[in-house]
């Protein structure tokens, strides 16, 4: 009966900590994913934190890797554009994460996203947004293979 009781504690414990584990690893790819590809405009960057079919239902619109590159490199230009190539452009990420779940090869994880943009220092727009993640475990580990992305709107009172 003991081996019995300290098996079963040893899996439940064993799944917890692979819980646990995930859901920091979808942490860190959902910070370095919106770091690299969102903050840094680094379009080349995709492939590395998307899976190929990936999808973005962003506010209701269905995005893909070819959605998201154009859309970067659309960022870029205006940034770069004679009008503001004298400013500095930032965009500062902040996540409060709410839930995850996953088993072997998928997962989700639920959270805010924040991003403040500046233009020389100075914030020029606040946006907030709640979605959820969905990852696929490939041969490379990890990846995003799709976003839902929704405006946050604050209840009222």
């Amino acid at each position: 009966m003991k081996n019995t009781i300290t098996i079963l504690i040893l899996m439940l414990a064993s799944v917890s900590f692979a819980q646990s584990a995930n859901e920091s690893e979808f942490k860190k790819l959902v910070e370095n994913s919106f770091q690299e590809i969102w903050s840094n405009m680094d379009e080349s960057k995709i492939s590395k934190y998307y899976t190929e079919d990936f999808l973005l239902l962003e506010d209701g619109e269905i995005w893909n890797n070819d959605s998201v590159k154009v859309a970067i490199n659309d960022i870029k230009s205006r940034f770069q554009s004679e009008e503001n190539k004298m400013h500095k452009f930032e965009r500062i990420n902040r996540f409060e994460f709410l839930k995850s779940h996953s088993d072997n090869n998928s997962g989700w994880i639920a959270y805010h996203n924040y991003a403040d943009i500046k233009m020389n220092e100075t914030s020029i727009a606040k946006i907030h947004w709640i979605e959820t993640a969905m990852f696929i475990k490939d041969k490379n580990g990890w990846r995003i293979q799709a976003l839902h992305s929704t405006p946050f709107k604050e209840k009222e009172k």
